[in-house]
């Protein structure tokens, strides 16, 4: 397991949306005849989409947690929201290599959308 733990100061499961991408790699080969054979070619990470509501002190930490801690690659662990175990995670990046997006929602609070990958 990592050294690094989700900050305690933070959400500990996602509040708005959450979405969990499960699978492995296959590789998949087309047959003259018959089904499409099958077989196993490694294990593949799954993801999980995160949508927490924070406060703006929050959001702060969520940086700081991001730049300084992680360094944007470390390994940390996290309190999985359906299973209810520690799993352990790396951050996902977004797009242009942008880990979190902050959303306003009302005076002091925010909505950020992340992407988690559980490490086999």
């Amino acid at each position: 397991m990592a050294n690094i733990t989700w900050p305690v100061g933070l959400p500990q499961s996602p509040q708005k949306d959450f979405t969990e991408n499960i699978g492995i790699n296959i590789l998949r080969s087309p047959m003259d005849a018959g089904p499409a054979k099958q077989r196993l070619r490694s294990r593949r990470p799954t993801t999980m989409a995160l949508s927490f509501i924070m406060t703006t002190a929050q959001t702060q930490t969520l940086e700081t947690f991001v730049n300084d801690t992680l360094l944007g690659v470390k390994r940390f662990n996290f309190t999985h929201p359906r299973l209810g175990t520690t799993v352990e995670c790396r951050l996902v990046p977004q797009g242009d290599g942008q880990f979190f997006s902050l959303q306003y929602r009302a005076p002091g609070y925010w909505q950020t959308n992340l992407q988690f990958e559980i490490l086999p």
